[in-house]
């Protein structure tokens, strides 16, 4: 029954005029146990994120969006990447240091995943986690920044 829910949210035609109704509802889903489920919403999510004032209202998907960088899923993980560039790009204040720190922390396993798409996005928002995060909440992210430095120079060897 909820697959089906899913299905009708997103054939909608009138889907944007609901926006942020619709983004509630698809978070519930966003915390199922299931991938198929996963797949489904954050396709849904890339839909949103092409409306700039849609993937700012998508702040509140952060954390959970952070924690499914952690699937085993490379799919998964991919689209996952996606949406969290498009928020954070259309993001007009800085993030906190809270969610940099995480993202940081969750990105860096990343740089060594087998798809190069997961390795190349993940070193994109990497890029863009230390251009947006707030003045103040640069100081704990050196030790993430100094420890990603040569992973990254190995990746920038290998291309």
């Amino acid at each position: 029954l909820s697959l089906l829910c899913v299905f009708q949210l997103l054939a909608c035609p009138d889907i944007m005029g609901r926006g942020y109704r619709i983004l509630r509802v698809l978070s519930r889903y966003l915390r199922s146990e299931c991938r198929v489920m996963h797949r489904l919403v954050l396709r849904g999510l890339i839909v949103f994120c092409k409306s700039p004032l849609m993937a700012k209202r998508m702040q509140f998907l952060l954390p959970r969006l952070i924690e499914l960088l952690q699937d085993a899923d490379g799919e998964v993980v991919g689209m996952t990447l996606s949406v969290l560039r498009k928020v954070l790009l259309a993001k007009d204040i800085p993030l906190t240091s809270r969610i940099a720190l995480q993202l940081a922390e969750r990105l860096r396993p990343l740089f060594d995943n087998d798809a190069n798409y997961v390795q190349l996005l993940s070193i994109h928002l990497f890029r863009h986690v230390m251009e947006f995060v707030e003045e103040v909440g640069k100081k704990p992210l050196e030790t993430h920044v100094h420890q990603s430095l040569l992973p990254l120079l190995c990746h920038l060897h290998d291309e």
